[in-house]
């Protein structure tokens, strides 16, 4: 074998073996993806959930005394209203003594608004002024039957009592005005009303 032969063998022992290397089939490396980062959340405070609603405390001050006006709101009707209006009328009438007037208005306002709880009460007062007992408890059991804020139900419960001393029951007028100072212990009905009937010892 010549020079030149062994030379072209080498040369193309060398072609093939790069040839060979190029068919060798590649391991093609997939790439793992980037995990995709979590949006942050800011973590709850332990025990601090929504506020529970709050119960409005009844006032400390006795508003039976204001003018029944107070007692309108948005929602309230419009005859309502103007059955309350009519009812700080007949209370202006009533506290002059005049008892006719007072029984003219209520009954008219009661007429318009026959839910109204605190009309019932006062045209109570005005029975009780006449001495009629027994019309005036009719009135506080119809009051009774109605929706009203805690002053005006704690008010009915003392205008029992005094409807029960003015029948000369010392020991249930006594027993109603405390059930009024349960329902609300800034009724000044009741109040006045112990004072007199049962003054607490010295």
């Amino acid at each position: 074998m010549t020079g030149a032969s062994r030379r072209l063998i080498g040369v193309l022992a060398i072609l093939l073996a790069l040839v060979l290397v190029d068919c060798t089939p590649q391991r093609r490396t997939r790439r793992r993806p980037e995990p995709t980062p979590s949006p942050s959340v800011t973590p709850r405070p332990k025990g601090k959930g929504p506020a529970a609603p709050t119960r409005t405390p009844a006032p400390e001050r006795d508003t039976t005394r204001d003018p029944l006006t107070r007692l309108v709101t948005d929602g309230m009707s419009s005859r309502d209203a103007a059955a309350l209006k009519v009812g700080d009328r007949a209370r202006v009438e009533l506290d002059s003594g005049t008892t006719d007037e007072a029984f003219q208005l209520l009954d008219a306002a009661i007429e318009s608004a026959p839910k109204l709880q605190p009309l019932y009460v006062l045209r109570a007062k005005a029975f009780l002024a006449e001495g009629n007992a027994e019309m005036a408890r009719a009135d506080l059991d119809r009051a009774a039957a109605l929706p009203a804020p805690t002053a005006w139900v704690a008010e009915a419960a003392a205008m029992k009592g005094a409807a029960f001393e003015v029948q000369g029951n010392k020991t249930e007028a006594i027993a109603a005005y405390r059930r009024a100072l349960k329902i609300f212990p800034g009724n000044v009905t009741a109040k006045d009303a112990l004072k007199r009937l049962a003054p607490e010892p010295q």
